[in-house]
């Protein structure tokens, strides 16, 4: 059997408020994305709840910083009205303060 390249998962689950301010982190770090040597993803039950909720008709990849700067790539389920649906999911690599809790 293969041995998996991915980490075990984590609660990447983000507070409305911290994915505003990662938001603005980025536009006031002035940041712009350079090529990400690690493979970015989502953990898949994580994604299949937030896929789950009634609502959820479009999905996006919204780009952060935390407050050094270091890139999140943040996945967002949006309504038919483009309201924000559920938590929104940062991505596994890296993870940005406070640290992730394992379940």
């Amino acid at each position: 059997m293969k041995k998996s390249i991915f980490a075990k998962p984590h609660n990447h689950k983000i507070e409305k408020a911290d994915f505003i301010k990662y938001t603005n982190n980025l536009k006031q770090k002035g940041k712009r994305f350079k090529s990400h040597s690690q493979i970015e993803t989502f953990d898949a039950k994580q994604v299949l709840e937030l896929l789950s909720k009634k609502s959820v008709v479009r999905l996006g990849v919204v780009q952060g910083a935390d407050e050094k700067g270091k890139r999140i790539s943040i996945l967002v389920a949006y309504n038919a009205q483009g309201k924000m649906v559920g938590k929104a999911l940062q991505t596994a690599d890296p993870c940005p303060p406070p640290p992730c809790e394992t379940e």
